[in-house]
């Protein structure tokens, strides 16, 4: 593969989250090439999710230049990592733009007053609406001081990151008049109301099974086989089912018709899903799988496995293997890169995954109703009504149970996008 000569560059923003607020500074590393002319050179900014996800994870693990060496099929290899050029870079159709929020990465904000605390203003920015502003303000300073405005504009978002640049497509239109011409939603929460499951929410409960089905195959715990191009069309029949038989089902409170078949698709016994009422939780999943053998799934990646510390008590929250083990390899390959390879020097811890941030969130600041679950579907919808170009990817792993793909399936049929625009949402 040919190499590609690119600048990069590490630096801060000042962004004020309102009037009254604090002074935040929000941190970012922008790939360009030297010579493009701005204005036919395509621009990507990059988000993570969480939230409370720095952009390492995309950055160091997926599309920068730059990336951590992975073992074949994805293997977790033993830490230090070693960082390799990545012949699948982005950089060699667009330029990148890596941003972390408010209270990840390097991104802080600084006490209002003498007797405001740093912690404190940095909550400020931690929530949904607020969030949105931030990141507006970030990516509307940026194309000024950068000279970008001409440039073809996208947004490239992971799960909550997902959720964040399908909203924002539409307040960049309407409140900044920025024009976005694609977005690539990367395993996205679209809608919480069919993540968040709960005993009288139905859709929740189907959402997943596509993948818990396809995680008992790859462990060979239920029949049929996965095909080794498309996974999802060996996973046809259990759609089928999780919509017009299983959820039914559970509207009429009657689970005995569903349960041999449920139990056979995902791989558990049949006393088992009888004693849950065919309503099967993720952390309940990850846990009995294996359970015989005395291992434990990700949430993350089902076809991944991890010797199980605990296997009489439920998987504390946060302490996903494959994640805690992806952490031990992205913060010091991202520690080093920054001051060996671009420079960039600071003492300053540099927060790949700050959970004070998820556990400060104020959802409620994105309910327009003032209850239920925030959703990004219907400003995603409006984006793509009012910009009848805007092109958008939704990709998933079928293996993903924390953000499963048939979510997303069933939250875009519900849509009903207009025919003249059908087609610029592709699903993979």
């Amino acid at each position: 593969d040919s190499q590609i000569e690119y600048l990069a560059v590490a630096g801060t923003l000042p962004i004020q989250i309102r009037k009254e607020g604090p002074e935040c500074r929000m941190f970012f590393i922008s790939y360009t090439l030297p010579d493009a002319k701005p204005a036919s050179r395509p621009m990507t900014f990059v988000f993570n999710g969480g939230p409370g996800a720095s952009s390492a994870y995309l950055h160091l693990g997926a599309i920068g230049p730059k990336i951590v060496e992975f073992g074949p099929g994805g293997a977790v290899p033993a830490p230090p990592p070693r960082l390799a050029d990545n012949t699948h870079t982005w950089l060699r159709f667009t330029d990148l733009v890596f941003v972390d929020p408010v209270g990840t990465g390097y991104s802080r904000c600084l006490p209002a007053g003498k007797g405001e605390k740093k912690e404190a203003a940095e909550s400020a920015a931690w929530g949904v609406e607020e969030d949105f502003t931030a990141v507006a303000k970030f990516i509307r300073l940026y194309l000024t001081r950068k000279g970008r405005w001409l440039s073809p504009k996208f947004l490239a978002g992971e799960s909550y990151g997902g959720f964040r640049v399908a909203a924002l497509s539409e307040r960049l239109q309407s409140d900044y008049g920025i024009g976005v011409n694609g977005m690539i939603l990367i395993s996205p929460a679209l809608e919480f109301g069919i993540l968040r499951s709960g005993n009288y929410r139905l859709l929740p409960w189907i959402a997943g099974i596509p993948s818990y089905a396809a995680t008992a195959r790859r462990h060979n715990k239920a029949q049929g086989d996965l095909p080794k191009k498309d996974i999802r069309k060996g996973l046809g029949e259990v759609e089928h089912f999780a919509v017009n038989a299983l959820l039914p089902s559970l509207a009429a409170a009657d689970p005995d018709a569903v349960v041999a078949q449920l139990a056979d698709f995902i791989g558990m016994s049949e006393q088992r899903v009888r004693q849950l009422n065919a309503r099967v939780p993720m952390f309940l999943y990850v846990k009995a799988l294996l359970s015989e053998s005395h291992r434990l799934l990700s949430v993350y990646d089902g076809s991944w496995s991890a010797i199980d510390p605990d296997p009489a008590f439920p998987l504390p929250e946060g302490q996903d293997p494959l994640l805690m083990r992806i952490n031990l390899l992205l913060t010091p390959a991202f520690n080093d890169y920054i001051r060996e390879d671009l420079g960039f020097e600071t003492d300053i811890r540099y927060e790949i995954l700050n959970p004070a941030v998820s556990k400060g969130w104020k959802w409620e600041s994105g309910l327009k109703s003032g209850q239920g679950f925030v959703g990004a579907a219907e400003d995603l919808k409006t984006s793509m009504s009012l910009n009848e170009n805007l092109k958008v990817l939704i990709v998933h792993g079928v293996f993903d149970l924390v953000t499963p793909y048939f979510g997303s399936v069933v939250v875009v049929r519900q849509m009903a996008l207009d025919p003249a625009i059908g087609s610029n949402l592709v699903m993979k």
